[in-house]
C-alpha cells in the first residue's frame, strides 16, 4: 500500500514538473521577441520569456539541492546506526569533494569578461572564480567517471 502511494506521489510530482517545464520551454521558444526598442543589444535575439525560463531553472536547482541535502542527512544517520564504518567512509568522500572544490576555486580565473550588452554586477572576480570552480570540478568528475568506466572492467577480469 505504501509503495503504491509513494509511486503515485512521485509520478504526479514528476509529471507536473515535466508539464511545467514544457510550458515554460514552449513560451521561451515560441513566445516571441522583445520589442526592438527594449532590447539590450539591438542586433541580438532576445526572447520575451527568458527570465521565466531562468527562474524556473533556479527553482528546480534549489528544490534538487534541498532534497539532496535532506536525503543525505537521513541516509548518513541511518548508515551511522547500521554501519558506522561505512558512514565514516561517506564522510571521507564529502571531505574529498570539499578539497576538490577548494583546489578548483584557486585554479579559477577572476579576470573580468567583456560581455556586450551586460552591465550587471555578476561580472566580478568572485563570481567568475566560483563559476570556474564549478566548471573545473565538473571536468574533473567527468574525467574520473570516464576513467572508472574504462578501468573497472580491467580490474574485474583480474579477480
Amino acid at each position: 500500500m505504501a509503495v503504491t502511494k509513494i509511486r503515485k506521489t512521485s509520478s504526479l510530482a514528476f509529471l507536473s514538473t515535466i508539464i511545467v517545464t514544457l510550458v515554460v520551454l514552449g513560451l521561451f521558444l515560441f513566445g516571441g521577441q522583445v520589442a526592438p526598442e527594449q532590447k539590450l543589444v539591438p542586433d541580438m535575439s532576445q526572447p520575451i520569456f527568458t527570465d521565466m525560463l531562468l527562474y524556473w531553472a533556479y527553482a528546480l536547482l534549489a528544490i534538487t539541492i534541498v532534497a539532496l541535502i535532506i536525503f543525505a542527512i537521513f541516509g548518513f544517520l541511518h548508515s551511522l546506526k547500521v554501519n558506522p564504518k561505512g558512514a565514516i567512509r561517506g564522510l571521507l568522500v564529502l571531505v574529498a569533494m570539499v578539497v576538490i572544490l577548494g583546489i578548483s576555486y584557486f585554479l579559477g580565473s577572476g579576470e573580468i569578461l567583456n560581455i556586450p550588452g551586460y552591465d550587471g554586477g555578476d561580472n566580478n572576480p568572485g563570481t567568475l572564480k566560483v563559476v570556474d570552480m564549478w566548471l573545473f570540478t565538473t571536468y574533473f568528475m567527468l574525467f574520473i567517471t570516464v576513467g572508472a568506466v574504462l578501468i573497472s572492467p580491467l580490474l574485474s577480469k583480474r579477480k
